[in-house]
C-alpha cells in the first residue's frame, strides 16, 4: 500500500544511521531520449496516435498554444518550454522547490507505480519557507538561494506543526497533476514509473512573474529569461497576441515603466546625473 511505502520512506530519511541507494533518472530532455507522447514528426502514426499529436494536452504543444505567453520565446528552453522526463524508482525523491519564474507545470505519469505529491498554496510560500530556514539556519546562512537547488526536504507533519497547511495526493498512472505559480511542491516515487513535465503560462501568469522577478533580485538569483525583454516583445508582435494575452501584457507593461521611472526619479534624488560607461 501507498501508505506503508510513505511511513518507510520517511523512516529512512529520518534514521541518519541508515543508508539507501536510490537512482532517479531526472530531467531526461525528451529531444535527446523522445517523447512518451505522440508527435507529428513520429514514423508509423496511427490515426488514434494523430490525435494525440495534435491535442493541446500532449505535453510538446502545452507551452506554445495560443494563450500560452511561453510561446513568445523563440529559443527551446529546456524543462520549461520542452518536456523533462523523469524514470523512477521506489523512493527517488523531488525535494521542496516552486517552478522558475513561478509559472505553473502539468506532470503526466505515463506508466508504473504511483508518485506520492505534497503541495503547499502560493499564499502559504513565505511562511514555508521561513520554517525551512528556521529548522536548517547553517545551511540557509552560507547559500541563501539553497531552496533554488531543489536539495531541500522536510517532513509535511513538521512544516504543518509550524502553520504550513500541506496537502497530498498519488498520482496514478494515466493522470494529470498541475502546480500554480509559487506553489511549493515535493514528493517521492512509489517505485518504477515514467513520467513526463513541461511548464507553461497562462496570460494571468504575467502579474506572478513579475513578483518573481524581484524576488530572484533580493536572492542574487540569475533568471532563466529576461521578464522586461518578454513584455517588451510582446508589444511589438501585438498582432500575434490574443486578446486575454495582449490586456495582460497592457497591464504588465504599465506596471514596467512606472517601475523604471520611479528607479530613475530615485537616481537623480541620489545626485546620479550621468551613465557610467
Amino acid at each position: 500500500p501507498t501508505s506503508l511505502v510513505e511511513k518507510e520512506y520517511w523512516r529512512i530519511l529520518e534514521n541518519i544511521d541508515e543508508d539507501v541507494m536510490v537512482e532517479y533518472g531526472a530531467d531526461l530532455h525528451s529531444m535527446d531520449h523522445g517523447s512518451g507522447f505522440p508527435q507529428m514528426t513520429s514514423k508509423n502514426l496511427s490515426k488514434e496516435d494523430e490525435i494525440y499529436a495534435k491535442s493541446e494536452w500532449n505535453l510538446n504543444k502545452l507551452p506554445v498554444v495560443a494563450n500560452s505567453i511561453l510561446k513568445m520565446i523563440d529559443v527551446d528552453i529546456s524543462g520549461m518550454k520542452v518536456p523533462w522526463l523523469y524514470v523512477g524508482m521506489c523512493f527517488s525523491t523531488f525535494c521542496w522547490h516552486t517552478e522558475d519564474h513561478w509559472t505553473p507545470s502539468i506532470n503526466y505519469l505515463h506508466w508504473g507505480e504511483p508518485k506520492t505529491w505534497y503541495g503547499i498554496s502560493s499564499k502559504h510560500a513565505e511562511k514555508a519557507e521561513a520554517v525551512m530556514r528556521q529548522s536548517a539556519k547553517e545551511l540557509f546562512a552560507g547559500q541563501p538561494d539553497l531552496l533554488h537547488h531543489i536539495v531541500t526536504t522536510m517532513n509535511p507533519n513538521v512544516l504543518q506543526a509550524h502553520g504550513v497547511p500541506v496537502v497530498r495526493t498519488d498520482q496514478q498512472a494515466g493522470e494529470f497533476i498541475v502546480t500554480f505559480p509559487r506553489a511549493y511542491h515535493a514528493g517521492f516515487n512509489q517505485g518504477f514509473n515514467l513520467a513526463e513535465a513541461v511548464n507553461y503560462a497562462p496570460p494571468c501568469w504575467l502579474e506572478m512573474g513579475r513578483k518573481c522577478v524581484e524576488h530572484y533580485s533580493f536572492m542574487r538569483r540569475y533568471c532563466v529569461f529576461c521578464h522586461d525583454e518578454l513584455v517588451c516583445k510582446m508589444a511589438t508582435q501585438a498582432e500575434k497576441l490574443t486578446l486575454p494575452v495582449a490586456a495582460s501584457c497592457y497591464k504588465d507593461m504599465v506596471q514596467m515603466v512606472e517601475q523604471e521611472r520611479d528607479l530613475r526619479r530615485a537616481l537623480l534624488e541620489g545626485g546620479v546625473t550621468e551613465a557610467e560607461r
